[in-house]
């Protein structure tokens, strides 16, 4: 929480130091037991200092000693002493790769100057592009009409329709004996003799020409009085439509298959 207090200095208060520590045991007592020096054996409980010094050999730990040094202070190693000399028999070093660059010329060099040549360079290049030969376009566009089967179906196509043909008919199968439906004979068809598909044609467009002639005392109106025009309205507009895809049917190239029965 801020507060104007906290902006006045508090004085100093020199922490207190906490006492020295000393050992509870005499530090002038003799050691116990020690491995120091020893190399592997150990210094017996109570024997102190007097045993391992007595069991301790000269340069067990800090080198040999000095009394018994076999180099004198002033045979000391010097500068030199253990390295080799050089031979002095040694080769030119010569480079043998040339260099990548040419050198650099000097400044008192000289180009040489005044070179001309009695070459004509049209007549050259007019000569040299009349007997070359051109070079005909390449095309980058791939003819696929060149190709075996263009036009034709994949063979993967006709596999997999007939594999969806055999699966749709094991489930229609499956359907049948589930419903317990007895299979249809396929039913058979006759070709329409062609005097009596005129005659149906004819037949079918005077009922066309009476079905017309009356949507056409109804089909200016837009406002109706009541709900049986409008429906006897959109019958007859659905009327002529039917018989208009009927007769577009029979007119159509080819034969006209019916049902035998």
């Amino acid at each position: 929480m801020e507060s104007i207090y906290n902006l006045v200095p508090e004085p100093y208060v020199e922490p207190q130091k906490p006492p020295m520590y000393k050992s509870k045991y005499d530090p002038l007592q003799p050691l116990t037991s020690s491995t120091f020096g020893l190399h592997g054996t150990t210094a017996t409980v109570g024997g102190g200092i007097e045993q391992i010094k007595k069991n301790h050999h000269l340069s067990s730990t800090f080198g040999p000693s000095a009394k018994n040094s076999i180099h004198s202070p002033t045979n000391f190693l010097k500068k030199g002493s253990n390295t080799k000399p050089l031979s002095r028999t040694t080769t030119k070093f010569v480079r043998t790769i040339q260099a990548s660059k040419p050198k650099v010329p000097r400044r008192d060099d000289k180009p040489v100057m005044g070179l001309h040549t009695s070459k004509n360079f049209i007549t050259a290049n007019a000569v040299e592009a009349i007997l070359s030969v051109p070079q005909m376009p390449q095309s980058k566009n791939v003819d696929y009409r060149s190709k075996e089967d263009y036009g034709k179906v994949p063979e993967y196509l006709s596999e997999v329709k007939e594999e969806i043909r055999r699966e749709n008919d094991m489930i229609d199968e499956y359907v049948r004996r589930q419903l317990g439906e007895e299979e249809v004979a396929p039913e058979e068809f006759d070709a329409m003799d062609e005097l009596e598909r005129e005659d149906l044609v004819n037949k079918l467009k005077t009922k066309w020409d009476a079905v017309n002639a009356r949507y056409q005392l109804t089909a200016h109106r837009v406002n109706f009085e009541s709900r049986g025009d409008i429906n006897r309205k959109q019958s007859q507009e659905e009327e002529l439509k039917r018989l208009e895809n009927d007769i577009m049917m029979l007119q159509r190239a080819g034969q006209v298959m019916i049902s035998a029965d």
